[in-house]
């Protein structure tokens, strides 16, 4: 049976596709808070030597002393190094007491200000270990790198519901575990499970939801999804202002995974991987309740053996056959075997590195821009919402690849402009970086639902699981490019995260648009996308919907 065919007779959106789609909204809304978590749970405030003599467990970060006791000069001067007593410790806090000659310190005074108590100040992660906490989220970032592999073939082998079922556990287990972790490596250990978990569930829900619509509403399935992961943020962003430390903002975090308990009940698997598989029973099943669900009347119910529906193939046989011929074990290296998936494979992956790594370079640069990190954190989320309404919008309207391509480059400007404007102006730059955090997240938005429609059935999970682990490449290099990168010059990053938005927005013409065209369900249609062969396939597909219009009247 054709999932095309499938959709045309239970409609393209009806209660149960929406139905579905709430469900895997809170996926996406538990990714968002817990994947930038790293904000705020790894924050670093301003900090000094601790001074003996002077300082003990009640003294405040700004003290008197430290205009004598600490040198001045660069971040790095005031935040790590003091000056050496020429005078006992235990005798008293005067200029006096305190020679010309500096050294570096083993213990910290930290500004409470704006954060009480993060894994940094716990574990006293700054200086010469400041590189550590770039490395976690860094680490963070391969985990879901990880599970964009793995939970990916596991997604097209064993099932869309099974690979997401698996999932909750390991999230809570991962989680709360991270409340107990005695060192910063156990936490960055826990953290990287989390990310696993994290990464499968976002992946998962997504591709499961898309496969259940018709072509014609797409686009408010994406607009549905992609507003899930900013009320992640925004949910963070508030929770952690109200939490000032990071194990209760951790149990804050944790909560709302129990609720993914239930959908071991709730959630069905996708019929048009079923269909694939030749799960006939089970599509069938699933079909007829969708049909009921939306007010359809059942499809028939004689599946032959090759996987057709009788009805179909009696309407048209040959087009039927060729959808069933493909081996239902699919192969990663499938995508790469010709040289036209292999180029649309890398530039796709290109993309994904590209918006992962400015999208979260552009958001964690939050503790960076002037003002309250709170505050940044939610505009920046905030923008996210018109953002995404901007893709869908354009969407309608404009082809595939024009929209992605024009907010990648338009994102690269404002990048690139960041650099030019003066240190004094302080608000232009955070307007800069907020619209450039828009246009980025608009393209994010289309590229999950483009890769969506590049990538056929059979290899759909294991082609956006490729795209994910190319976007955790960028993920896990934005902290180096947005901290170590700034701290070597501050235009660094914005001059990186501009060009390669660029790039990606020039290489983007070259891709075949899918704007009102089904989804490829093979290799073979895969390959011919963007063709006049495709357009062929198209023609011939069309009797199968005219022969199901037949049999129903």
């Amino acid at each position: 049976m054709d999932i095309a065919t499938v959709l045309e007779h239970i409609g393209d959106f009806g209660k149960y596709q929406l139905y579905v789609q709430l469900l895997t909204c809170l996926p996406p809304a538990l990714c968002g808070a817990h994947q930038l978590a790293h904000v705020f749970l790894a924050a670093t405030p301003e900090h000094r030597c601790y001074i003996e003599g002077c300082d003990n467990d009640k003294t405040r970060f700004h003290e008197p002393w430290a205009s004598f006791a600490i040198p001045e000069g660069s971040p790095s001067d005031v935040q790590c190094l003091k000056y050496s007593r020429v005078s006992p410790a235990n005798s008293t806090c005067l200029a006096a007491d305190f020679s010309n000659i500096s050294r570096g310190c083993d213990r910290w005074i930290y500004d409470t200000t704006e954060f009480e108590e993060t894994i940094v100040t716990e574990f006293n992660v700054v200086c010469k270990d400041e590189w550590l906490v770039s490395f976690s989220q860094s680490l963070f970032m391969l985990g879901v790198m990880v599970s964009a592999v793995v939970f990916g073939h596991i997604s097209d082998r064993y099932g869309r519901r099974i690979s997401f079922l698996v999932v909750p556990p390991i999230f809570l287990i991962s989680a709360w575990a991270t409340l107990f972790t005695s060192s910063y490596a156990a936490f960055t250990s826990a953290r990287f499970i989390t990310a696993i978990a994290s990464g499968a569930l976002f992946q998962t829900s997504f591709v499961l939801a898309i496969e259940l619509i018709g072509p014609s509403h797409r686009l408010l399935s994406m607009l549905i999804y992609q507003m899930a992961f900013p009320l992640g943020e925004c949910f963070l962003a508030i929770s952690a202002y109200y939490l000032r430390t990071w194990r209760t903002l951790e149990i804050a975090l944790s909560i709302p995974v129990f609720l993914l308990l239930p959908y071991y009940w709730l959630l069905p698997e996708s019929f048009a991987w079923c269909l694939y598989n030749n799960k006939h029973a089970q599509a069938l099943y699933i079909i007829n309740k969708a049909a009921r669900w939306n007010g359809k009347p059942p499809v028939p119910d004689m599946l032959c053996s090759d996987g057709c529906n009788e009805w179909c193939e009696q309407s048209c046989g040959r087009a039927c056959r060729r959808i069933s011929r493909e081996s239902s074990s699919s192969s990663l290296n499938d995508l790469f075997k010709s040289s036209r998936l292999r180029c649309r494979t890398l530039n796709m992956s290109f993309n994904w590195l590209v918006n992962a790594m400015v999208y979260y370079g552009l958001s964690l640069s939050a503790e960076d821009l002037a003002g309250s990190t709170y505050k940044n954190f939610i505009f920046l989320a905030l923008i996210e919402f018109p953002g995404v309404i901007m893709s869908v919008l354009a969407l309608r309207f404009f082809g595939r690849r024009y929209v992605l391509s024009f907010y990648l480059i338009v994102a690269g400007i404002f990048c690139a402009i960041v650099p030019i404007v003066p240190d004094d102006i302080q608000w232009l730059t955070t307007t800069l970086v907020i619209i450039g955090k828009c246009n980025i997240t608009a393209s994010f938005a289309v590229i999950y639902l483009y890769s969506a429609e590049v990538f056929p059935t059979s290899h759909r999970n294991t082609g956006i699981g490729i795209g994910s682990m190319s976007a955790r490449l960028g993920t896990m290099a934005a902290p180096f490019v947005a901290s170590d990168l700034g701290r070597l010059h501050p235009i660094m990053p914005m001059i990186v995260f501009g060009s390669m938005s660029l790039l990606a927005g020039a290489f983007t013409l070259t891709l075949p648009e899918t704007r009102g065209q089904r989804l490829p369900q093979t290799i073979e249609e895969a390959e011919s996308l963007g063709t006049p062969a495709y357009t062929s396939m198209e023609e011939e597909r069309a009797c199968l919907i005219s022969g199901s219009s037949s049999y129903e009247g």
